[in-house]
C-alpha cells in the first residue's frame, strides 16, 4: 500500500488557506483588577447615594389648599408652580395697599409740583414723601404676600414626596414637598467609631456601585461627626470628585447601593511595592521581560507597561516595585491578545 505523507508546513499552509482569519470587530473583552499598595490597609463598608441638594418646600402664610399640581417622582423645573393656597383675602389685601400707593403717588407728583413753585413748605412736602414711601413699602409687601401663595420651585429636580393633599389647610412653613436635585449627589455609610481614627492617617476613598461592579470612582470626604449620634456608628457623607464619573453615562440615583472602600497607608513594607494578580502578567518571550496592560478610563484603551516584579505573595499574587501604582487598573483576564492602545470592554462579574 502505497501512503504519501504530507509534510507538517504543507498541512499548516492549506489548514490557512481554508479558513482565512476573521478581523475582530469591536472593543475586545477583558476584566480588571486593581493594583493594590503593600503598604495599604483595606477597609470596605456598605453606602447608599443619598441627595446632596434637597428641599421640604413650604408657603410662608397660612391658607388651605387649592391646588396641587405635582405628582410623586414629578419632574419639575426652576420657577414651576408646585402648589397654591387660596389667594382671595391676599387680593384684597394687595388691591387696597395698591390704591393707597396710587394715591399717594399722585399726591406726591403734585407736591412736587407745588414745592417747586414754593406754594408749599419744604415741611409738608417731606411729610408727602413719608406718606409715599410708607404706601410703596406696604403695596410691595401685599404684592410679595399675593406672590407667596404660589409655591415655586427653587431648582431643577423631581418631588421625591408629598406631605399634604389638596383642599388641606396649611400653615406656615409646614412641609409640603421634597424636592430633589438629582445632579447633585452624595454617598453616606455608617462606620464603628473605632475606625473614625483611620482619618488621621493619609488615606484614599473609593467608592464601587452595585450596578457597576468592578469600576471604583475617587471620592472625598465631605463631613462626619467624631461621636455616633445614637451608637449606631458615625454617619460619613462622600462627594464623587473623580472626573470620570458622569451621571449621564452611569445611571446612578437616590437610593442606590454602593460599597466604600477606604485604605489607610501603612508603614509595613517597602514604599512603592504593589501587589499585582499573577493572572495580569504578560512575559515577552524575545527578551524576557514581563509587562502589564494598564486601563485607561478616560480612553478606554490599554497601555501595555512594562514592570519589575520581585517574589510571589500566596499563590495568586507578586510584588511588583516598578512601573505600577496603587489605584491603577489592570486587565486581569484576557491580557495574553492584547496590543498597546487596543479599544476593550470592561466586563463585570
Amino acid at each position: 500500500m502505497n501512503v504519501k505523507l504530507i509534510p507538517i508546513f504543507a498541512l499548516v499552509a492549506l489548514a490557512s488557506c481554508s479558513h482565512p482569519t476573521v478581523k475582530e470587530q469591536g472593543p475586545r473583552p477583558v476584566k480588571l483588577a486593581e493594583v493594590t499598595s503593600l503598604n495599604v490597609v483595606e477597609k470596605s463598608f456598605s453606602g447608599v447615594v443619598s441627595p446632596d441638594q434637597f428641599s421640604d418646600l413650604a408657603f410662608k402664610m397660612a391658607g388651605p389648599l387649592i391646588s396641587m399640581n405635582v405628582q410623586e417622582g414629578q419632574n419639575v423645573k426652576t420657577g414651576q408652580v408646585v402648589a397654591e393656597i387660596d389667594p382671595l383675602d391676599y387680593q384684597w389685601e394687595f388691591e387696597a395697599k395698591k390704591a393707597s400707593f396710587q394715591t399717594a403717588e399722585a399726591q406726591l407728583q403734585r407736591a412736587q409740583k407745588l414745592i417747586a413753585k414754593q406754594a408749599i413748605s419744604q415741611q409738608e412736602y417731606e411729610s408727602t414723601q413719608a406718606s409715599y414711601s410708607n404706601a410703596q413699602a406696604a403695596f410691595e409687601y401685599a404684592q410679595n404676600q399675593l406672590e407667596q401663595t404660589k409655591l415655586r420651585a427653587p431648582f431643577d429636580g423631581f418631588i421625591q414626596k408629598k406631605y399634604v393633599e389638596n383642599y388641606q389647610k396649611v400653615n406656615a412653613g409646614q412641609a409640603i414637598v421634597c424636592l430633589i436635585n438629582p445632579t447633585k449627589l452624595q454617598v453616606q455609610f455608617t462606620m464603628p467609631e473605632t475606625n473614625v481614627i483611620f482619618f488621621s492617617n493619609p488615606y484614599s476613598i473609593y467608592v464601587e456601585f452595585d450596578n457597576y461592579k468592578g469600576i471604583r470612582f475617587k471620592a472625598k470626604v465631605k463631613e462626619y461627626v467624631e461621636a455616633s449620634p445614637d451608637g449606631s456608628g458615625v454617619p460619613v457623607f462622600l462627594h464623587i470628585d473623580d472626573p470620570a464619573f458622569n451621571l449621564n453615562k452611569y445611571k446612578v440615583a437616590v437610593g442606590f447601593s454602593c460599597r466604600v472602600i477606604l485604605n489607610i497607608e501603612s508603614e509595613s513594607f517597602d514604599q512603592g511595592a504593589v501587589r499585582v494578580p499573577i493572572s495580569a502578567i504578560v512575559a515577552d518571550d524575545a527578551n524576557d521581560n514581563k509587562y502589564v496592560f494598564v486601563y485607561d478610563n478616560q480612553t478606554q484603551q490599554v497601555e501595555r507597561r512594562e514592570i519589575t516584579e520581585v517574589e510571589l505573595i500566596g499563590k495568586d499574587d507578586v510584588v511588583v516595585t516598578k512601573g505600577l501604582k496603587a489605584g491603577d487598573r489592570v486587565v486581569c483576564a484576557g491580557a495574553t491578545r492584547l496590543v498597546n492602545g487596543q479599544q476593550v470592554k470592561v466586563l463585570t462579574d
